[in-house]
């Protein structure tokens, strides 16, 4: 049988330029081991984090939507919207999986799974980032490790 945590949130979090910020998550779908580590508050930077009590081979999971941006008239300039896994999201940090895309029309939703090693007592966080001139809400995101080691 497999080990899961599942978390999921629809709260706005309102992500600044230019400026990686961990999404965090106030509901917990699925959690078999005590992988989360947060409150269930949005404003407690721990909902952001998934932390394996033992190392064993994971896969994650992301879903982030980005809320539609507005461009002011005659701005051509592309702009990039990156995610990534982050261990140790806030101290000694370590990115893995990043993917960007576009923000254009019916392309705000990012979806990715990446294999990595859990190690225990590491937490892991989704980090959003991009370039927009002005704040971007994530509006919904999900966030899942899977193993079978435990």
């Amino acid at each position: 049988m497999a080990t899961m945590c599942k978390l999921y949130t629809d709260t706005d979090q309102l992500i600044q330029p230019q400026t990686w910020t961990t999404v965090r998550f106030d509901r917990v779908l699925k959690d078999t081991a005590g992988l989360y580590q947060g409150t269930g508050s949005v404003a407690d930077p721990d909902s952001a984090l998934i932390q394996p009590p033992r190392d064993g081979d994971f896969i994650w999971f992301r879903f982030i939507h980005w809320d539609s941006i507005t461009v002011p008239d005659g701005d051509v300039r592309p702009r990039q919207f990156l995610e990534q896994f982050c261990r140790d999201p806030y101290g000694q940090w370590d990115s893995t999986g990043s993917t960007d895309a576009d923000d254009t029309p019916g392309r705000e939703f990012h979806l990715a799974s990446w294999s990595f090693k859990g190690r225990a007592g590491q937490p892991v966080a989704i980090r959003v980032w991009h370039d927009h001139h002005e704040p971007v809400a994530v509006i919904h995101g999900q966030f899942v490790a899977m193993t079978w080691d435990y």
